[in-house]
């Protein structure tokens, strides 16, 4: 990714230089730190070996959410404390996704992703209640590039 990015062509800088004012910043932010993430000259952690004196740098990270390296981690870190600490029962995924033509609606007005993810839960609570009258439990999770909502209904 960094090398279709960043390379000699400077896609990112053209991609931005002509649809700039529709990028918003908060994207701007985290594919820059992404361009930077592991960059020596940003800073590192030295480690040496007491015994032979070999020396190995660990640059730091972004942690960004764009990042290929960083977000893997992250997003592999929260589905493994998932499944040993939430999942140890049945459980579905339901996936809602916007459609393409509301879509700027959410692009242009990210408030409003939240209270749409709360009904989206809300739905399906109120399905499962209504026909076998139990509550599942709910774990809401927002894609936004795409705009999907994936739900992970958890019941017994």
């Amino acid at each position: 990714m960094k090398q279709i990015l960043f390379d000699e062509h400077q896609h990112w800088e053209a991609f931005k230089k002509k649809y700039g004012a529709r990028i918003r910043p908060i994207v701007i932010k985290e594919v820059e730190k992404f361009r930077d993430c592991g960059n020596l000259k940003n800073g590192f952690k030295l480690f040496v070996c007491e015994g032979c004196n070999h020396t190995h740098l660990v640059p730091f990270r972004c942690k960004g959410r764009f990042c290929t390296t960083c977000s893997v981690g992250e997003s592999e870190e929260w589905s493994r404390l998932l499944t040993e600490e939430a999942l140890q029962v049945n459980h579905r995924h339901v996936i809602f996704t916007i459609d393409e033509g509301l879509r700027d609606i959410f692009l242009w007005h990210r408030e409003l992703l939240k209270p749409l993810m709360d009904e989206a839960a809300k739905l399906i609570t109120d399905y499962f209640q209504k026909k076998a009258k139990v509550t599942p439990g709910i774990i809401a999770g927002l894609h936004t590039f795409g705009l999907k909502i994936v739900l992970t209904l958890m019941y017994i």
